[in-house]
């Protein structure tokens, strides 16, 4: 009997497979609307994964769907390189860690982080003064977000028994490659009953759309003008059909890649509510869910982040806030936690099927380039 070869490793796929499960656990646990960058998430995680052994290692391995035995870092690296945005500045993404001068991280781990995840290591006097710590993970925060988001963890959360800090940053911001240029004040369906008024946007145009009868939904592609990146919009038929489209929809990551090849060019009348708000969530219960816990107790391994392979250091809180704000122009998002598709080109399309999509109560949104996703929402109430 011949031996089928495995099949190779693909990170775009682990790192969408770890986004859906990410966020369908978030959203189980949230009241109302939910935005997160699952990016930011796992680039955290993966500087986790990297000073990580045993069973610690294992878990982080089996959550971002990582081979067992050798990771390639050099295929995430790629990626990260991939999706960044450097000539517009569409998209940056930054990594740190912030070690307390009396730890001496493992040189292999450094040099890792750095040349993998292109990870900052600064030294930090957390023992000896952990306000001063704390500010400037603060202020690392609030420029790697562009002010967006001011501070990553609440005052008196770091110590002085503090040992390390991992932060992950993830800033976005992009012009609609067609704006809108009308708003007027219309209605927005919390549920079938009860209405708010709040400030919808309207265009007319070609946009890529699917509508999808089995499971009553629809999804319209609206491109960013820089960079590769679009968002989605999944609108459930019914007004209160969303929890019913998460179900289905996250329920397995090949729904996505089935909803990227279905997408084709319609004329749509457009109507998307403009919506501005944060998200804050501490993911120790969230990761402990998706069986990963083990790195916040005693057991933990992550012995290859000790130059002297200490195996007393455990994760006491993973923390991460996001910011996102949909208007006529564009989008700018931004998340922290402790060869593109154009599907546009110059000619016109003759005789298009012309479809309405008034997204006038609870829908799904993912901001992704290509095939890679970088932002996961919900939006239930675009006033709050």
């Amino acid at each position: 009997m011949g031996v089928v070869p495995a099949e190779p490793f693909q990170y775009t796929n682990a790192a969408n497979n770890f986004s859906f499960s990410l966020f369908k656990e978030l959203s189980a646990n949230a009241e109302g609307n939910v935005f997160a960058s699952t990016y930011s998430v796992n680039l955290l995680l993966l500087l986790l994964t990297i000073g990580a052994q045993t069973k610690t290692g294992q878990q982080l391995k089996s959550l971002l769907r990582l081979p067992k035995e050798s990771t390639q870092y050099e295929e995430i690296s790629a990626f990260i390189e991939k999706t960044q945005d450097t000539f517009h500045n569409s998209l940056t993404i930054a990594n740190a860690i912030f070690s307390d001068k009396s730890f001496e991280l493992s040189a292999d781990y450094e040099n890792q982080v750095r040349g993998y995840l292109k990870s900052e290591v600064k030294k930090i006097d957390f023992s000896g003064n952990p306000l001063a710590g704390e500010s400037e993970i603060n202020e690392w925060t609030n420029k790697k977000t562009n002010g967006k988001i001011n501070k990553l963890f609440d005052s008196g959360t770091i110590d002085s028994s503090t040992v390390m800090v991992l932060a992950s940053a993830v800033y976005f911001k992009n012009k609609w490659t067609n704006q809108f240029k009308e708003t007027k004040k219309s209605k927005w369906c919390l549920t079938a009953k009860d209405h708010i008024d709040i400030q919808m946007m309207h265009q007319t145009g070609e946009f890529t759309y699917y509508k999808d009868d089995q499971n009553k939904f629809a999804a319209v592609s609206l491109p960013y003008a820089n960079g590769g990146y679009k968002m989605l919009v999944l609108l459930p038929d019914n007004m209160d059909g969303v929890k019913a489209l998460e179900n289905y929809f996250l329920s397995d990551s090949s729904h996505f890649y089935n909803l990227l090849e279905k997408l084709t060019v319609h004329k749509v009348v457009l109507t998307l509510p403009k919506f501005k708000f944060e998200s804050k969530f501490d993911l120790k219960s969230s990761l402990n869910n998706l069986d990963c816990g083990e790195m916040f107790t005693s057991k933990a391994d992550f012995s290859k982040m000790s130059s002297s392979g200490r195996s007393n250091l455990k994760v006491d809180k993973i923390q991460h806030k996001s910011y996102v704000d949909v208007n006529e122009e564009g989008t700018e998002a931004a998340a922290v936690t402790g060869a593109s598709i154009v599907l546009y080109s110059a000619h016109r399309y003759f005789n298009l099927k012309t479809v309405n999509f008034h997204a006038c109560h609870p829908f799904l949104f993912i901001i992704v380039q290509g095939t890679d996703i970088i932002f996961m929402g919900k939006l239930v109430n675009p006033n709050v």
